[in-house]
């Protein structure tokens, strides 16, 4: 009886279930949080004296500046969080000492809380899509049911991770960090990328999520290389690019016409220098080192030089794949015929992904509230690393063994984000799983890169 049941509630038809119970479980989880867990400050007052400053009519990102500092975000941020501002305040006295419209009295703050776990919910939807998307594809390519049965457990084992983290949940609904809302548009144009093949609105979407957090520029070599093989033609991606670039200059224009040089600096302060203290990656380094130019500098070179050996992998699986021909394609000035390139679900979701990652890995510094940039990402690069289309579902070291030890790199990634303050050993610990999927990203094969035109009608 159960291993029918096993095989019945494998089927497609339960995929969507499967979602809905997760949806369901991580609204009453996150409405548990906020109802039990008391709010702790954190910058929402920051976010909150930067807006005001910029709704009095401040132009100068130099002046504009929070408790925490000047602010150091592109004017999305500022869009967004003044809208936050008037939900939060819209039914409350704004009778407020401090001058910020009772924005920051816990009234509010509980208001803007709900707002979040909306968004939260929503994230998780998108996030689940993706898996879905992915899954989807990896049926298509498994040669038996037996194959097939264990693959789509393992897959909705990935999908419930991606609901479990005690410090996600508390980034998103209990910290009201801004990282929330930029991943929350960078998933969503992911799906528009790998689900909806709708480049243009993506790009309109991604650009958003920059203008909001400039760490998703992070995705940004990975979604050049989409836009070469999908367009294939320098010209087209020129275009999408500047849809992306038109979308900066509309948002910073108040800034860009008054204080231009201050507003680039400030927004997009490339040379930030963060704080020893708040360190989750190299705790276990001195701080003089930490610090040191020469550090930043190596980090660097590291981070150029992986992802310049993961586009040499991922070119030659273009040729291995495509062919030579139909692979140099994406160089030429102009298309060269009319024939469309569907990229598959599974290519664009692990290239931005892996793009991001080879950026967390050589970061110089990882906050806390940084954790939301990558964790959706975790078990779909290990996932798409161990339980590809050409694994097989029935053996013991084809399955358990990469299940167990995808696991236990999740579990040390989340036990590095929730040890505060950082400590040397969970930093070693967090370096450790950072370093088994580097790995597995750098050995594995590379995606089917397009859908077959068979399976696109």
């Amino acid at each position: 009886m159960w291993t029918k049941l096993y095989h019945n509630l494998a089927k497609p038809r339960y995929d969507h279930v499967w979602i809905v119970l997760l949806l369901i479980a991580e609204a009453l989880l996150s409405t548990l949080i906020v109802k039990r867990v008391p709010y702790t400050e954190i910058d929402w007052v920051a976010y909150m004296q930067e807006v005001t400053t910029y709704q009095n009519g401040e132009r100068d990102y130099i002046n504009i500046r929070g408790d925490t500092g000047p602010l150091v975000y592109p004017a999305g941020f500022l869009y967004l969080y003044g809208f936050f501002k008037d939900i939060a305040t819209r039914s409350i006295d704004t009778t407020d000492p401090t001058g910020l419209g009772g924005s920051t009295s816990l009234e509010a703050i509980r208001i803007i809380q709900w707002v979040f776990v909306v968004l939260y919910v929503i994230n998780s939807a998108v996030v689940l899509m993706l898996y879905n998307a992915v899954l989807q594809r990896m049926r298509q390519q498994q040669n038996t049911q037996s194959s097939t049965t264990t693959m789509v457990w393992c897959w909705r084992i990935a999908m419930g991770i991606t609901c479990l983290s005690k410090r996600v949940h508390s980034i998103f609904v209990l910290r009201l960090f801004n990282d929330a809302p930029a991943m929350i548009l960078l998933h969503i144009s992911m799906y528009l990328f790998a689900c909806c093949d709708s480049w243009a609105l993506g790009c309109v979407v991604f650009s958003l999520a920059v203008s909001i957090k400039m760490n998703v520029l992070l995705f940004a070599p990975g979604l050049l290389l989409l836009l070469l093989q999908k367009n294939q033609s320098l010209l087209e991606t020129i275009r999408h690019l500047s849809i992306c670039a038109s979308i900066q200059l509309f948002l910073g224009w108040p800034f860009l016409t008054t204080y231009p040089i201050s507003y680039i600096k400030k927004a997009f302060e490339f040379d930030r220098v963060f704080f020893y203290k708040w360190t989750v990656n190299w705790k276990f380094l001195p701080e003089e080192i930490f610090t040191s130019k020469p550090w930043a500098l190596i980090l660097l070179a590291c981070h150029l030089g992986v992802l310049g050996m993961l586009a040499n992998k991922w070119w030659q699986s273009s040729i291995s794949q495509l062919g030579d021909a139909n692979a140099r394609k994406l160089m030429r000035w102009t298309k060269c015929n009319n024939n469309k390139i569907r990229l598959s679900p599974e290519y664009v979701i692990y290239t931005m992904f892996a793009s991001n990652y080879v950026g967390i890995v050589f970061a110089r510094t990882l906050h806390y509230q940084f954790y939301c940039w990558y964790f959706y990402s975790l078990p779909m690069l290990l996932w798409l690393t161990s339980f590809g289309p050409s694994s097989s579902g029935d053996k013991f070291s084809k399955v358990v063994l990469p299940l167990a030890a995808n696991v236990l790199a999740v579990a040390g990634v989340e036990y590095a984000f929730n040890v505060f303050p950082a400590t040397e050993l969970s930093s070693a610990a967090l370096q450790i799983a950072h370093a088994y999927l580097l790995l597995k990203v750098m050995s594995s094969e590379v995606p089917s890169i397009q859908i077959d035109k068979e399976k696109m009608k």
